[in-house]
């Protein structure tokens, strides 16, 4: 029984940390265009790599203004969406798993 009950966090933290390590396929990115669907993708990876987490690496991908605008609002739609996320995830990491 005390080896179940030590076992049941660790099996959370190992799910928490698959789940924070996933970005959305391309395929479940939001409906518009291609651009939009293109930068939301790279904006989501982008907002996981500044959110701390070590599965991505910021690209900064273009230069604002370097790109149309249909891009550069998919990216920051993106961004936000998958920082929060990320954001979201640690707060239920640590609920779980901080001394109390």
């Amino acid at each position: 029984m005390q080896t179940m009950r030590r076992s049941v966090p660790v099996l959370a933290l190992i799910a928490a940390a698959a789940l924070a390590a996933c970005a959305p396929p391309r395929f479940a990115s939001p409906p518009g265009p291609y651009a939009y669907r293109q930068g939301w993708h790279e904006g989501c990876s982008d907002g996981y790599a500044v959110a701390g987490s070590p599965f991505y690496a910021q690209k900064l991908t273009a230069a604002p203004g370097a790109v149309d605008a249909a891009y550069e609002s998919g990216w920051q739609s993106g961004f936000n969406h998958c920082y929060a996320s990320y954001g979201r995830i640690q707060r239920g990491i640590h609920v779980l798993f901080a001394p109390s």
